[in-house]
């Protein structure tokens, strides 16, 4: 007599049910013959005539225990890469060394033998109430009673191997599940973390940052507290993450993310903001013991050296700090706006320095500015809202007025005109200083196109032209297209401009040179280095600065440098134009010194148009 059930879960007593009652498909049934039976028992007889019934039904891999040793052996050398390969125990009563309730709870101690189902062989042939239970009781998959028969034996061990594969395979999906379902509760947090902060350093990023001042705002509105903002960017980063590369970047920005963590407490909010670039935010301070708290910090990355690989880097950082008080009606946004301004001034001031936060500093007005004209600019640039003005260069030799230097205007709304002075500084911060350049020749050689060929024009250039190779290209193409004399074309850089970057101006110089143009050199004496680098600047005109012209009648130190100006300039063969002319003393003055043009009021203001016909006298 056979009884099959299941020592552990209904679900598993319904599948051997199930598995009694339909047929298992071939390819199930040879993986089952093919299972791993390890019978056990003291009667070598019973043991053997079990493992002759087994085999003649077709199972292969059978061994027998004939002690409690061999039995723990045999279940201990079955342990491979964390799983058992015995697929059934078969445990005769005799067996007194271990009993099954003994051997079940042993087994159910370790992952690798829990699920392995025993069959209990009992030495009575009548049906004990009691024993059914005890054994049920201590997770017997089944049991039978003697004496065994070829007709219930191997199909019941079939029956539990079917059972065991199915629960096998149902545990196996389980711990899939399980942990898929770890897997993306780590992903969860991962994501979760990720929101709120920086993947390289740990801190908060600029999103939790936002979420904290706003906590900020509340408070010190209702309970009249203080709180500060710090905005924290590392001076000359980018030198060194260029120089060094990106990992050793990468090892500071995590180096500083440490040092805030061991400066502040664990109960302010740390961030890093971007790149260089991180924030603490501060609750409940006190204001004169703050500003000490930030130069501390300051003091603290000034003192700090980097070594990477052997190489030593010193390190400073230029601190904003934005104080949030009761009477702040601003949001999260324009507080950290400001201490980024803040942080902005101290940069410009000189880096390496902490500054407060204050609407009226200089530099960002300044910054408003160029952010309020750069679209202007833009603008301009894509409606053709530049135009020239024209003022007169006038020869002192046969006193005509053959030649104009171009002046460039920008028209606004409402036929407003801008002078340089109002664009020109925004265009070059802004990057746009190049196509205002190119804007100019452009429409100067289309001018002289249309102009008497005994007209001549000077074109200003910007301060890193020659940087640009296009420079060359487009004049070329220019005199080409127009096909004016470029002996008409006079190309004009100031003597800073020259001196700045001497090597790439004077290659660009002579390169221009080379396709017939002519350069003046403007704001001549201006630099103190004026005639070393003249005398290997290979320039055509001298422009001396307006500064030696204005109150040249009047100041004999002035004049003497003035004769020396142009007799330097003349022993070099080059030109010499005077600016900043208003009277006709300084005229007469001028025309002794030998100066060959002169430019000025007095000659005339920058018009709206050349003349058109005749030569000015």
């Amino acid at each position: 007599m056979a009884l099959d059930t299941n020592h552990d879960l209904q679900p598993l007593v319904a599948n051997s049910t199930q598995a009694q009652s339909e047929p298992i498909p071939a390819p199930e049934v040879d993986s089952v013959l093919d299972a791993k039976i390890l019978l056990a028992g003291l009667n070598v007889s019973e043991v053997t005539f079990m493992k002759t019934m087994l085999e003649i039904t077709g199972f292969n891999q059978i061994s027998t225990a004939f002690n409690a040793d061999a039995l723990m052996l045999a279940l201990r050398h079955g342990i491979v890469d964390d799983i058992c390969d015995i697929d059934l125990i078969v445990l005769s009563s005799d067996f007194d060394e271990v009993s099954v309730q003994e051997l079940r709870l042993m087994m159910d101690q370790f992952d690798e033998w829990r699920l392995i189902p025993i069959i209990s062989l009992t030495q009575e042939s009548q049906w004990d109430h009691a024993q059914v239970l005890t054994d049920l009781g201590n997770g017997v998959t089944s049991f039978f009673y003697h004496p065994l028969t070829a007709e219930s034996f191997p199909p019941a061990v079939m029956t539990a191997l079917a059972v065991k594969k199915e629960r096998d395979e149902t545990y196996q999906k389980r711990q899939e599940l399980e942990e898929e379902l770890a897997n993306l509760k780590v992903m969860e947090a991962r994501l979760k973390f990720s929101v709120n902060h920086d993947d390289l350093t740990g801190l908060a990023n600029r999103r939790r940052l936002e979420q904290a001042l706003q906590t900020s705002l509340i408070q010190v509105r209702n309970f009249a507290t203080t709180s500060a903002l710090y905005y924290i960017d590392l001076d000359s980063f980018k030198v060194l993450n260029d120089s060094a590369g990106h990992e050793a970047g990468d090892a500071l920005l995590v180096q500083v993310a440490n040092m805030l963590r061991s400066y502040f407490s664990t109960n302010d909010t740390l961030v890093r903001i971007g790149s260089d670039e991180y924030a603490v935010l501060v609750d409940d301070i006190d204001l004169e013991l703050e500003h000490a708290q930030a130069e501390g910090l300051r003091a603290m990355f000034d003192g700090y050296n980097f070594d990477y690989l052997g190489h030593n880097f010193n390190l400073s950082a230029s601190i904003g700090l934005r104080f949030i008080e009761g009477q702040d009606r601003y949001t999260a946004g324009e507080i950290l706006a400001h201490a980024n301004q803040a942080c902005y001034t101290a940069k410009k001031r000189g880096r390496n320095r902490v500054h407060t936060y204050n609407e009226q500093d200089g530099e960002m007005q300044s910054l408003r500015h160029n952010v309020l004209w750069a679209p202007k600019i833009r603008s301009a640039l894509k409606q053709e809202d530049f135009l020239f003005e024209f003022q007169p260069i006038h020869s002192l030799k046969n006193m005509k007025t053959t030649h104009y230097e171009c002046l460039i205007r920008m028209r606004g709304e409402d036929d407003a005109v801008f002078y340089p002075n109002d664009f020109i500084p925004v265009a070059e911060k802004m990057g746009l200083i190049h196509q205002i350049d190119f804007w100019v020749i452009n429409h100067a050689f289309e001018l002289l196109r249309t102009t008497k060929s005994e007209f001549s024009i000077t074109i200003n250039l910007s301060g890193n032209i020659f940087s640009d190779k296009s420079l060359y290209e487009l004049v070329q193409k220019k005199i080409k297209e127009t096909d004016i004399d470029p002996q008409r074309v006079v190309f004009e850089i100031t003597e800073t401009t020259a001196v700045s970057n001497f090597e790439l101006a004077k290659a660009g110089v002579n390169k221009l040179r080379s396709l017939g143009c002519r350069f003046a050199l403007d704001d001549f004496g201006a630099g103190f280095s004026s005639y070393s680098y003249l005398k290997h600047f290979a320039v055509d005109i001298l422009k001396i600065d307006g500064s030696f012209i204005s109150n040249l009648v009047n100041d004999s130190v002035d004049q003497l440098l003035v004769k020396s100006m142009v007799d330097i300039a003349h022993s070099l063969d080059k030109t010499v134009v005077a600016e900043f002319v208003e009277d006709e003393q300084t005229q007469n003055l001028l025309r002794s010194y030998g100066v060959d043009y002169i430019q000025g009021y007095l000659i005339g203001k920058p018009q709206a148009a050349l003349p058109s016909a005749k030569m000015m006298a």
